[in-house]
Formats: structure tokens, sequence, C-alpha cells
């Protein structure tokens, strides 16, 4: 389907026109397929919310002309977003992949009775996702290991790390694990609809924005 629409609109398109996807399923190779020139087509990925969530992830490749990835970042950036640069193409880019990994271990600790849905979702919005929301992980590791920096934190915890990287969950989601969160989920919005959960989602959101404009801005 993106291919015979991209067939449709090419031949309208200005010369000096840049279309960006926000495809989170599908790599920027296997969309280049639909174009007799991909040359002015990359990849421009949000987040969602997108309205309210800066993230957009762009990426170029060799089919991708000179100076075609720079210009969309800049568009980006004159709208308010923050755009990363993707070097190299794995499905899911950069962030989905992020929270994927953080999903798993979250589904791995409820599949094995470490906690429930709702507290696995407490410990994450009122623990790291706090810190997450001010500055990256790695930063933070840099940051808590104080004067010694990451080197220090590396070589203090190198061993605690590994031991729970070794323990991490494998599994995949299968109906009856889904079965087991969806009933979960139900439990911990206790009535609430979709709607609801969203407007609320939203609010905070905008709220978290709010605060950190001033400080981004320095």
């Amino acid at each position: 389907m993106k291919h015979a629409l991209y067939g449709e609109i090419e031949k309208h398109l200005a010369a000096d026109a840049v279309v960006a996807t926000s495809a989170s399923g599908l790599t920027l190779s296997e969309m280049q397929g639909g174009w007799r020139d991909p040359s002015r087509f990359v990849l421009g990925h949000p987040f969602n919310p997108p309205h309210l969530i800066p993230l957009v992830e762009v990426m170029g490749n060799e089919q991708t002309a000179d100076g075609v990835v720079e210009a969309a970042e800049r568009f980006y950036a004159a709208v308010g977003k923050v755009t990363i640069r993707v070097n190299r193409e794995v499905p899911g880019h950069v962030a989905n992949r992020l929270q994927a990994a953080v999903w798993r271990e979250a589904i791995h600790l409820v599949k094995t009775g470490v906690a429930s849905v709702e507290d696995v979702d407490k410990a994450m919005w009122a623990g790291p996702g706090l810190r997450w929301a001010a500055m990256g992980p790695t930063m933070l590791f840099h940051l808590g290991a104080g004067e010694g920096g990451l080197a220090a934190f590396c070589e203090r915890y190198t061993d605690s790390f590994n031991r729970w990287w070794d323990d991490l969950g494998v599994l995949h989601l299968d109906p009856a694990l889904a079965e087991t969160l969806v009933s979960g989920v139900k439990q911990e919005a206790n009535g609430q609809s979709p709607a609801d959960l969203s407007a609320q989602r939203d609010a905070l959101i905008a709220s978290i924005q709010k605060a950190m404009a001033p400080l981004r801005a320095n």
C-alpha cells in the first residue's frame, strides 16, 4: 500500500521536496522500493503522543541525497522537535527498541510472580521514569558515581549489572501471557476508560514539558 501511494505522489512533488515517513514497523530500505528516485525520502519517526513528545528519529542511507537528512532535521527543530540521527538500519529504530527491552523485562517480572502489572508500572513512573525524563540512562549513571564518573560506576557495579543482565527474562508474547497482562491492566485502570486515562497521560506529559522547557532552553 505504501509503495502504491509513493508511486502516486512522486510525480507531483517539487524537485526540492523532502518526504519523511513515520513508519515504525518498516525499515527505510523496505519503503524505498516504492520510489523511482528515493533520494529525498527519509525516515522521520515521531513518538506517541506526537503532539506532546518532542522526539523524532531521522535517518537516511546510501540512496539518500546529500543534505536531505540535515534539511529534515532543520525542519523538525524549527517546529520544536528534538531529533536523533539513526546511523544504521535496525527494526524498530532506537526508541521503540528501548521501550521494547524495558517492556520485555516488565512482562517477565509479572510472569514470574515478582510483582503485579500495576506495581511494575508504578515502579517505572515513580522510579527510573522520572530520572529518564531528565537525562538518559548512561548520563545518569555517570552522575551516580560522583567525581569518578562513568568509569568509576562501571568499575564499582560491573558484577552487579552482569548478574542482573544474566537473570533478565527471555520470552515471547503469547495469548495466555497477553491475557495475564490485559487482566492486570484492567485492574490497574480501576474502571477508568482509555479516553480518561489518555487525558491524564497528556496532562501529565504537558506539565512535565512545561516545567522542563526553561531548563532545556539553557
